[in-house]
């Protein structure tokens, strides 16, 4: 799995495939990432070739939900998930295609 300096070297390194703020909110949201890499890698693992990013998301935000108490403060916005995704495709290139990917949308 990547660590934080990686993950950030080379979404600095690609800025142009990711929303501008981006890189700010890896390096503050960092084990969120780290939860989506680890769900992708395990499906991937189970001999998938193909998946959905927001589907991964959609089931972080439910387990989260289940373990939090209080006002259920954990936040991922759907504007993250494509971010995630071709960060996760660049560092894992053998998985090219394991994601749907489409082109970027200007912030």
């Amino acid at each position: 799995m990547a660590t934080l300096t990686d993950a950030l070297a080379l979404a600095m390194e690609n800025h142009h495939e990711f929303r501008d703020d981006f890189i700010a909110w890896l390096n503050a949201n960092f084990p969120i990432f780290e939860y989506f890499e680890r769900a992708a890698q395990h499906i991937f693992d189970t001999g998938r070739n193909h998946y959905s990013a927001r589907t991964i998301v959609e089931v972080m935000r439910h387990r989260t939900a289940l373990r939090e108490i209080g006002d259920g403060s954990w936040k991922l916005n759907n504007d993250r998930t494509p971010d995630m995704a071709r960060l996760y495709i660049l560092l894992h290139p053998e998985q090219e295609g394991f994601f749907e990917l489409r082109g970027r949308k200007a912030a």
